[in-house]
């Protein structure tokens, strides 16, 4: 008889990665055991190659024979259109060319008000449900979210989506985003399924049954462009007066002139525009407010960090005035309170795994050996043409080799103290996952600078501890990696923390 457990073996590693109750702790322990470059199978024995080597990440990252496999980039139209990311080779310059503008150094220092007001508007709302109460235990994984979608839209659209104030036409989008980081690991059935998808050409790919998953980023990038063409007719009716002007430099006024361009080079289309604004919408918007949940969990967590990263406020405020409007080189100039930011973004990396395929056959440097079937230490692995690979930057951000004994620590300071030989991502040794991260300016990502704001505000207003009673926060893998309280699955995505009010 065809039991369960026979299915769970054609799944392969694959399905011990999708089901454990603790996103990356079954890889942690891998690495440990074997190192950071390992084989492994996956669905009806595919050998898969799982790496976490600081030197084959570089490989892979800088060189163009590692482009997004099939599936994601299935997976990204489903969800997004087809924008940035679901886009490789000449079409993904094409569009990176048409955004580039609204990236540029000087564009990006604009938006830093419109983070600074978002954010005072949420200190504001916190302070009014603290009336009266000493403190208050709020889910942040329900408030940062609201926060930073008013932010993008603000700064990216030119458009206020009101969850803060109340007053939100979109709950329907705000809804979907939620259900989608609700979604749970993929059944056996499910991966065998996707792996079935992945084998046959692409034009039948989602013509076949629609699971589950399907329907709910479906119902995400349905509700997403109903938001998108209203907010980009709305802006198109408001610029009609100057069409041929260049001030507005937020993202959207950028995207709505590349559709004007003569340079076919740099020109788009109506339809990749609304896939550009739900690409934004939502990986703008959880990689952002997912990060900052786990830094305010982190720092209730360590009273002495907040303590510290409180004490540099202060003293930046002694020097600016209390009611002084920062800048980003202020924002900067404290190195505690950055190292806090670049600590979360290596413990708690929102999107783990990067999924890359070989386009042609290659052999990937290694700045840890690897132990080969006859026990000899290879420099370097070989990886044919179609052969899958997972970037696993989760792995990487805790190698011992690259950030010490107490990698698996929580530990700012390294950040100060210490420099890393190999340089892998573009912020301090990390490779920033999301959206943002395509556009390098000045070493510095727009993701970054929102952090900075909404750290600085949030601690200068208020002590974040743990819950009085007693939470165990688990790091659950969905799309993203979202926090949920173990054995309580039921309450969805879960990061209660307790606030009040600093006292002056």
């Amino acid at each position: 008889m065809f039991h369960l457990r026979h299915l769970i073996c054609v799944a392969g590693h694959e399905y011990e990665i999708s089901h454990q109750t603790d996103a990356g702790q079954l890889e942690f322990e891998w690495v440990k055991r074997y190192g950071p470059t390992i084989r492994i199978f996956s669905c009806f024995h595919e050998e898969v190659l799982m790496i976490a080597d600081p030197m084959g990440l570089q490989h892979i990252f800088q060189s163009q024979n590692y482009p997004k496999t099939r599936d994601i980039r299935l997976i990204a139209e489903r969800v997004f259109g087809k924008g940035l990311l679901w886009a490789t080779g000449e079409a993904h310059q094409r569009h990176r060319k048409a955004l580039n503008p609204a990236f540029s150094t000087q564009n990006l220092k604009k938006f830093v008000p419109l983070f600074q007001e978002t954010t005072l508007q949420l200190v504001k709302k916190w302070n009014a449900r603290l009336e009266g109460n000493a403190a208050v235990v709020l889910n942040m994984a329900q408030w940062m979210p609201k926060i930073t979608l008013d932010v993008i839209g603000r700064s990216a659209f030119d458009f206020n989506f009101g969850l803060l104030d109340g007053t939100a036409d979109y709950n329907e989008l705000y809804r979907t985003m939620r259900d989608i980081l609700d979604s749970k690991s993929s059944s056996t059935l499910t991966l065998l399924y996707d792996a079935i998808r992945r084998r046959i050409p692409e034009r039948f790919a989602f013509r076949m049954y629609t699971t589950k998953e399907d329907r709910r980023l479906s119902a995400f990038l349905s509700a997403a462009q109903r938001a998108a063409r209203n907010i980009l007719l709305r802006k198109q009716e408001a610029e009609m007066p100057n069409a041929n002007s260049d001030d507005d430099k937020d993202i959207l006024s950028v995207l709505i002139r590349a559709t004007k361009h003569d340079d076919h080079r740099k020109k788009l289309h109506e339809d990749e525009i609304i896939s550009h604004m739900a690409t934004i919408i939502l990986a703008g918007n959880e990689t952002t407010s997912s990060t900052m949940s786990w830094m305010l969990y982190e720092l209730s967590k360590h009273a002495d960090s907040q303590t510290r990263v409180y004490k540099e406020i202060t003293i930046l405020r002694a020097q600016t005035g209390c009611h002084v409007s920062l800048t980003s080189a202020q924002y900067d100039s404290m190195p505690y309170f950055n190292a806090v930011i670049k600590e979360t973004l290596r413990l708690h990396p929102i999107l783990p795994i990067l999924v890359r395929e070989a386009n042609e056959h290659d052999t990937i440097p290694l700045s840890i050996l690897v132990k080969s079937k006859t026990g000899s230490l290879l420099p370097d692995v070989p990886i044919r043409k179609g052969q899958r690979i997972l970037l696993h930057l989760g792995a990487y951000n805790r190698l011992t080799q690259v950030w010490g004994d107490d990698a698996d620590s929580w530990n700012p300071v390294r950040f100060i103290d210490e420099k890393k030989e190999v340089v892998v991502g573009m912020y301090e040794n990390l490779y920033l996952c999301s959206f943002h991260s395509t556009f390098q300016y000045s070493k510095r990502q727009i993701r970054v600078m929102e952090l900075q704001v909404m750290l600085f505000e949030l601690i200068e207003s208020f002590e974040f501890s743990l819950p009085t009673e007693v939470l165990d926060i688990q790091r659950i893998p969905s799309i993203l990696m979202v926090p949920m309280i173990r054995g309580k699955p039921e309450l969805g995505v879960q990061l209660p923390l307790q606030v009040k009010q600093r006292t002056q």
